[in-house]
């Protein structure tokens, strides 16, 4: 089997396990124009293999699915549970690896209420009451899940260099740079002299190809090594802060509040909750 059929089996068996249909929603084209290669195919990308979605297909499907969400993936990069304007709701989870953004896996359709939305026609209103009612613990459940695979998604491309990362070796430069010097009081000049562009270039470089700006990046790292620190080592939090290039504890929490959805505290407690489970 060759690479490409290896993924697109592994995407149909976890559809069969999980009873979720996925759709694949790439970033900037790093599946498709980036590979001189389309990575996955029509129905595998599109939303309209929904017989709800193709009935309302719009210019606001494109704009919440394609963007709005997108962003929202970029900026808070975990798995969110969404709702369309039509009231339909999916799990979107980020598909990321070295802090680079390369697309969304969504999965399931869910309505989001008992009821269609008012006016719609009879035959959204049939399909829609077909749908899984919303269930705060069963989408949690597949969360997991779904970030496990999304993670070996990724990772399997990049390894079987299905997704070509070496376009732009400044980018590897930058991101070798950032992972060495994280601790550091870093500036967008530094970088920008690292790269041999002017500032405002090396933003929308790091811009374009990150999918985040400077500033969001750099935290991204050192968010990651800092979450490594909370979970390997016993330091308290002062001394995490310090060794991954925050200025105090609170402006660490403040940020991995922001990144992750919990405080290192809650994040260390989990860590240790999981690691106890295992461990038995």
């Amino acid at each position: 089997m060759k690479p490409l059929e290896y993924v697109e089996n592994a995407i149909v068996q976890l559809e069969k396990h999980l009873n979720l249909p996925i759709t694949i929603v790439d970033h900037d084209g790093w599946f498709n124009n980036r590979q001189n290669k389309r990575i996955f195919n029509e129905v595998r990308k599109s939303h309209r293999k929904f017989a709800l979605c193709d009935m309302v297909f719009c210019s606001h499907c494109r704009a919440n699915c394609r963007y709005k969400i997108n962003a929202l993936c970029m900026n808070e990069p975990y798995s969110h549970y969404t709702v369309c304007w039509q009231n339909l709701g999916q799990i979107a989870v980020p598909l990321r690896r070295n802090n680079i953004h390369y697309g969304i896996l969504y999965a399931g359709l869910f309505r989001n209420t008992v009821n269609p939305p008012a006016g719609a026609t009879e035959d959204f209103c049939r399909a829609y009451k077909a749908l899984p009612l919303y269930n705060k613990e069963r989408i949690a459940e597949f969360m997991r899940v779904l970030d496990m695979f999304a993670r070996g998604l990724i990772d399997y491309l990049c390894e079987e260099n299905i997704l070509d990362l070496n376009y732009d070796a400044r980018f590897r430069k930058l991101i070798e740079y950032l992972e060495n010097n994280y601790q550091q009081n870093i500036s967008l000049n530094d970088v920008a002299g690292l790269l041999e562009l002017s500032p405002a270039y090396a933003s929308s470089f790091i811009k374009q190809t990150s999918g985040c700006n400077f500033s969001q990046l750099l935290r991204a790292i050192r968010i990651e090594h800092a979450k490594e620190m909370l979970t390997l080592s016993g330091k308290n939090l002062r001394e995490t802060a310090q060794m991954c290039g925050f200025s105090s504890e609170f402006h660490l929490s403040k940020v991995f509040k922001q990144q992750s959805g919990e405080s290192p505290s809650e994040f260390r407690k989990r860590k240790k909750a999981a690691n106890r489970f295992f461990s038995q």
